[in-house]
Formats: structure tokens, sequence, C-alpha cells
């Protein structure tokens, strides 16, 4: 059952971003952006933070691949600008209300060229009218042998892989089942946009990923949050895909369908394992 929050509560935190090369954002060590490319954009935090508390900030900074190069100058570095903030959305209408900006993370530019650039700040967050569980009570997964944790994943994923190949909306559904609950949580959704957000998930499985998956290759085996969440992201980067160009899925979800005419999208899905269970359950994307 979601608790219904009240509007003026219903804050959202999220990190503004303005960077012209590519750049990553990791929040409560957990990637929350797509790597390898340019953002002019906010990305959202409130599903990454359980609970009002202290949180860390990393941003990492890249060359720009497609052009060839292969270390990043200050003089770019410099002009990426970030901060850290919150708005209220008004559910029925879209607007943004109330935004804040409660910290620039002001960048050291190192004095010569890098092969990347790295750069941490920590935060509170204090006004979540919510705590979720998430995977805090998930096993610490980098205490598992990894070669046996990375062929746990694999199959994983090469289940939910067959699953959206066949178009089976309805078990892509009950897989997404505990996401779905707690997205609907840190989203303020009422229960009528909860049940039509799951709709339309399946709608689109069935639609958009029947005989459209790639194959699972080129992955490599992600820890996040401490240990507690897994995933398979592409390993290499691309300068073009599915006759996309330019189009680069480094750092990609491992799940991919190909688009009906070009281009992509992936479905990441971060796994924990429950205490005291030995089968992941998908939990954030």
């Amino acid at each position: 059952m979601i608790q219904q929050t009240a509007k003026e509560k219903q804050i959202t935190y999220t990190i503004n971003a303005n960077a012209t090369i590519p750049v990553a954002i990791y929040f409560n060590d957990i990637k929350i952006s797509e790597e390898n490319t340019p953002l002019n954009s906010s990305v959202d935090v409130n599903g990454y933070a359980l609970k009002n508390g202290k949180y860390k900030i990393k941003i990492q900074i890249f060359p720009v691949f497609r052009r060839g190069d292969t270390t990043v100058s200050p003089e770019d570095i410099k002009s990426c600008q970030f901060t850290f903030g919150s708005y209220v959305r008004d559910r029925g209408t879209g607007d943004i209300l109330d935004p804040k900006t409660y910290t620039k993370l002001s960048i050291k530019a190192p004095d010569s060229p890098v092969p990347y650039f790295e750069q941490e700040w920590e935060v509170e967050i204090k006004d979540l009218p919510y705590d979720l569980a998430g995977w805090s009570k998930g096993q610490d997964l980098s205490k598992m042998d990894k070669k046996e944790l990375e062929k746990k994943v694999v199959s994983f994923h090469e289940k939910v892989r067959e699953i959206l190949n066949q178009g089976n909306g309805n078990q892509w559904a009950d897989l997404t089942k505990k996401r779905a609950a707690e997205t609907a949580v840190f989203y303020y959704s009422t229960p009528e946009q909860q049940t039509t957000s799951v709709s339309e998930n399946k709608t689109s499985v069935e639609k958009y990923c029947t005989n459209m998956m790639i194959p699972l290759e080129d992955y490599e085996l992600k820890l996040y949050a401490g240990g507690k969440l897994a995933t398979l992201e592409r390993k290499n980067h691309t300068m073009e895909f599915n006759h996309k160009s330019p189009l680069d899925i480094k750092g990609w979800g491992a799940l991919i369908r190909k688009g009906q005419k070009s281009g992509a999208a992936d479905y990441r899905i971060l796994l924990y394992l429950p205490e005291g269970s030995n089968e992941f359950v998908i939990i954030r994307k």
C-alpha cells in the first residue's frame, strides 16, 4: 500500500550537470548516469538514498573517445559544472516547484592533462519523508568468490534476457515488482499511477523486446553500494551500434535491445541477494 505524502513534502534531490564531455555520476557508491556521454540535465538521486543522512557524490570526467582523445585537459575539466539541490514536482502538471541549490560541487582541476578525472563530495539529505529497505539487508557480495558470483549474475541476466526476448511482459513485471514498489514510493506515485506504470512497462516489453534482444556479450561484473549490488555492464567502447553513429555503449547494462530501425536501449538491472536467500532480486536500474 502506497502511503500518500503531502505535495509540499514530495521532495526530490538532484544533481544538476552541465558538461560537454563524457562524465559519469555516482551517488552512494552507485553509478546513476550513463557513461561516456555529455550531460546537460539533472539526475535525480531519490532512488539511491534509502533514508535521510550523509552521502558521497563521485564524478568522473573522461576523454572524448569518438574523436580519439586519450587524455582530458584541465580546461575541459574546468568547463564542467555540477550542483546538488532539490525540487518538488507537481504530478498533475509536471511543473517544477520550489527548486533549491544547496551546494555547488566545486572542481579542483589538475594542472596538466590526465587519463581521466575523479572527485568526491559529501552531501546531506535531510527531508525525505520515507525510509526504504532497498538493499540495506542484502548480503555483501564482495565477500563471495568472484568467479562463482559472476557465474551466478550471468545466469540471472541470461534468464532475464530470454524473458525479454520472448516479449513476456508479465514475467518481467513479476521480476521487477520489488523495484516497482519502491519506485512508487520515491516517485510519490498514487496507486493509480503505479498501476499505469506497471502496465506500460509490460506493453513496452511486449512491443519492443520480442526477438530484439542482442546476445549477452562483451560484459564485465560490477559491484556497487559497498558490495551489496551487482550487475553486468558493457566493457568496450563502440563508435556506432545498430546503424546509429556515434553511439558508445560502454558502461550500458548488458541487457540490450536493438531499435527497430537503428540505435538501441538497455535494461539495466541492479541485483541484491537478501539475507538468508540464494535468489537475486532486482531492486533498481
